[in-house]
């Protein structure tokens, strides 16, 4: 087990959180902001399909609360486009944490992760 492993992508994924809750949201490379912190908590990990799925659900959870947030800026403000937002950013935030999930439920060490020191290659996160 690695208590800093587990830590650090408690922390980047923590962060994307609070990106997608507003405080990058009207940048335009909101999504690339968001997916560096994600793909930052997952480069010690081995692959996993479970994982790398919830990762894809991330990343459509947020190219749709981008959409969203690019066409609020260039329309007419209303109070649907808000709840419609606010709704995006939910769903992109619980997907974040339904990765966190999948990470501490088949999470495992890889080798670059055992190099620097996180834990032995193959190790679990949980």
């Amino acid at each position: 087990m690695s208590i800093q492993l587990r830590t650090d992508i408690v922390r980047a994924l923590a962060a994307a959180c609070e990106q997608v809750k507003g405080a990058g949201g009207s940048d335009p490379e909101f999504v690339d902001v968001v997916m560096r912190l994600v793909d930052g908590a997952l480069r010690f990990l081995e692959q996993d399909r479970d994982i790398w799925e919830a990762r894809r659900a991330v990343l459509e959870r947020l190219e749709s609360a981008a959409l969203l947030i690019g066409r609020d800026r260039t329309g007419p403000y209303d109070g649907r486009s808000k709840r419609a937002i606010e709704t995006a950013r939910a769903y992109a935030v619980q997907a974040i944490k339904e990765l966190q999930a999948q990470i501490m439920r088949n999470g495992r060490v890889n080798a670059a992760g055992d190099r620097v020191g996180l834990g032995k290659a193959g190790a679990a996160i949980q």
